[in-house]
């Protein structure tokens, strides 16, 4: 099941994560950057060449960090393990913004707003998180399988529905996580509990790109 904005918006709150902005990735010309905010873009621009408004595609997601001595990181991610567009770069004020190149997000389902609302909730709320940004999300992408190595789409989705539990324990016992069917996650309007997420593939070492 692929999201709407509104859910995105919603789960975000819920997730406690900062998101500022979910939206086409165009209008992005518009905004001025926010230090340790969550990005979630749709990769298509608001309209076709057309002139008929999109409908979306594929959401990714990036933060660019600033600390208290003033260094500035900022990473970009993509289920799929693609590179960020130009104007997402030129956004940022970066020269490179750092990627990750591990494909997680098989074809046959909608999930990557799923992934990049994890991604938002590890590395900004998860209370097991190092809080350095590049080790962060390098231990989130060692969770799931590499998709070029592997076929294990299954394992990476039931690793992604544990982000989107319920945080009452009777109601997690009553409904066990299983494998997803027909590509669908779901969507649970419950409070998110992802502190029993733990990570079998930490041998992979799939780092942040530099």
């Amino acid at each position: 099941m692929s999201l709407t904005d509104t859910q995105i918006w919603d789960l975000a709150k819920k997730m406690k994560i900062p998101l500022v902005y979910c939206d086409f990735k165009d209008k992005l010309k518009k905004e001025r950057l926010k230090y340790n905010k969550f990005y979630i873009i749709n990769l298509e621009n608001e309209f076709d060449d057309d002139g008929r408004r999109n409908e979306g595609s594929h959401y990714t997601c990036f933060q660019i960090n600033r600390h208290a001595n003033g260094k500035i990181e900022g990473i970009y991610f993509d289920s799929y393990g693609a590179p960020p567009p130009e104007i997402v770069i030129k956004f940022s004020g970066l020269a490179h913004l750092p990627y990750n190149t591990k494909d997680i997000q098989s074809l046959m389902n909608n999930a990557c707003g799923w992934y990049c609302l994890a991604l938002g909730h590890f590395i900004n709320s998860y209370e097991n998180r190092t809080r350095h940004l590049y080790t962060d999300c390098a231990d989130f992408t060692d969770l799931f399988e590499d998709l070029e190595k592997t076929t294990a789409h299954h394992k990476n989705e039931w690793v992604l529905k544990h982000f989107f539990r319920s945080s009452d324990k009777d109601d997690r016992d009553a409904n066990p996580i299983e494998i997803f069917k027909d590509g669908d996650i779901g969507y649970s309007d419950k409070a998110v509990d992802s502190n029993t997420i733990t990570s079998e593939n930490s041998d992979l070492q799939i780092k942040y790109k530099k």
